[in-house]
């Protein structure tokens, strides 16, 4: 009798915790694919495009200007001009462009600038969305 209480005691103790692991795993599984869900989500609300580029004849600075006509505020945090990463910004980079604004990207081009040329800008958001410029000096 004290045999089969034991035994049953065991079985209760290993139940439980086999019952509160399996929650507590599906429930961490169920928080990432969450919050997978809504950056995905974010990304899709997420619009912008690249509508003008200044040069000013000499030199390699650009100014680019975002226009956010998404659902999200964002930030551009990356800029590549003909594959090449940007590593000089004087303004704009990181600075939050609200929906229905534009805001103005001041960078040294990592490559050089020459008249008459032309250039593949690609734009990089905070979020990883990213557009296409082709843009012509």
């Amino acid at each position: 009798m004290i045999a089969s209480l034991i035994l049953l005691l065991i079985v209760s103790v290993l139940g439980t915790s086999l019952y509160s692991y399996t929650l507590t795993a599906t429930g961490f599984r169920q928080n990432a694919l969450q919050g997978k869900v809504q950056r995905e989500a974010e990304r899709a609300q997420e619009r912008f495009r690249a509508i003008a580029v200044w040069w000013s004849g000499s030199g390699d600075l650009l100014k680019l200007t975002v226009l956010n006509y998404g659902k999200l505020d964002l930030k551009i945090v990356d800029i590549y001009v003909n594959g090449k990463r940007a590593t000089v910004y004087q303004s704009g980079r990181g600075e939050e462009i609200l929906t229905s604004t534009w805001k103005r990207i001041s960078f040294n081009s990592p490559v050089p600038i020459s008249a008459d040329t032309s250039y593949e800008i690609v734009v990089v958001s905070e979020r990883g969305v990213s557009i296409v410029h082709s843009w012509e000096s």
